[in-house]
């Protein structure tokens, strides 16, 4: 009896040491999500940069570099991505501030609409468009029963279509963005503003929107990046004039079969990516963006 009463505590110990060993592993708490990256991102992209570089050396990055198809392509992409940002951004912020604004029922009800658009698929949604902006679609029909407009207008197949397309995608991404930035912002500060006298638009503009910046610069952040790989909502609303580098990297490696150049338009694409980040963080300072502002 003395034996076993003694092995039940040493179980005990050995069973807690055990537990408090794993609990204070960082690295066996993200051993799976570290698994998940290099399986699914850093395998994957050591195979792109070995493929571009394999059969050619440098010369598809050269032939990215002096094709001026390429570079319009990648110009186009910066433009359509910037534009997409801005319009989120004038969109989402007055909805999000809202949202902060309002009581738990009033944004109880409200909340289920701004995520109500990630129950449908992006194709979907996309699609979507071409029935309201076609030549004969809601949008024209409407117009030309209320006699604003003669004739139809060209509403697809240009800037306007997709750019409208992608912010109806990434607008909830700001929103919820923006929205969860904004509620860490403490609210007795702008009765303080109001207190001493400032009113209520000058308490927004001198107290609540600088609290609100690093939300915005990370709402935009994960915007532009996001949209950066757009391929579908392009492909179906825009015209040869809006192709975007994800459509010409699908050509080069289905259409083409050049391998070696669209693994180099992919790997100049994260270098994009990658250097816009870096540029961001020297700017704005991601630190702020994460909550760590002194």
């Amino acid at each position: 009896m003395r034996q076993g009463a003694t092995d039940v505590p040493t179980r005990s110990a050995i069973l807690g040491r055990w537990r408090t060993w794993i609990i204070r592993s960082p690295l066996l708490l993200l051993a799976p999500a570290l698994l998940w990256i290099c399986l699914f991102f850093l395998i994957p992209l050591g195979l792109m940069v070995w493929q571009s570089l394999a059969e050619k050396g440098i010369a598809p990055y050269l032939q990215v570099f002096s094709t001026p198809l390429y570079l319009r392509v990648f110009a186009t992409t910066l433009k359509i991505c910037t534009i997409t940002t801005m319009a989120c951004l004038l969109l989402g912020y007055p909805i999000a501030h809202a949202l902060t604004a309002s009581g738990p029922t009033l944004r109880a009800l409200l909340l289920p609409l701004v995520v109500l658009p990630y129950w449908l698929d992006y194709i979907v949604r996309s699609y979507s468009w071409l029935i309201l902006l076609g030549r004969r679609g809601l949008a024209n029909n409407l117009l030309v029963g209320l006699g604003v407009i003669d004739a139809p207008l060209k509403l697809l197949y240009n800037l306007f279509s997709v750019s409208i397309g992608m912010v109806q995608i990434l607008l909830p991404l700001m929103i919820l963005t923006l929205f969860g930035a904004m509620l860490r912002i403490d609210r007795t500060l702008l009765d303080a503003a109001s207190i001493h006298g400032a009113s209520r638009w000058n308490a927004f503009r001198t107290v609540f929107f600088p609290l609100s910046l690093p939300g915005v610069y990370g709402a935009c952040l994960l915007v532009f990046v996001t949209s950066l790989g757009f391929y579908i909502t392009p492909a179906l609303l825009g015209g040869p004039e809006q192709t975007m580098i994800s459509q010409s990297i699908m050509i080069l490696a289905s259409e083409l079969l050049d391998w070696p150049a669209a693994s180099a338009a992919g790997v100049l694409l994260l270098a994009i990516s990658l250097a816009l980040v870096i540029l961001y963080n020297r700017l704005f300072s991601l630190d702020r963006v994460w909550g760590n502002a002194q």
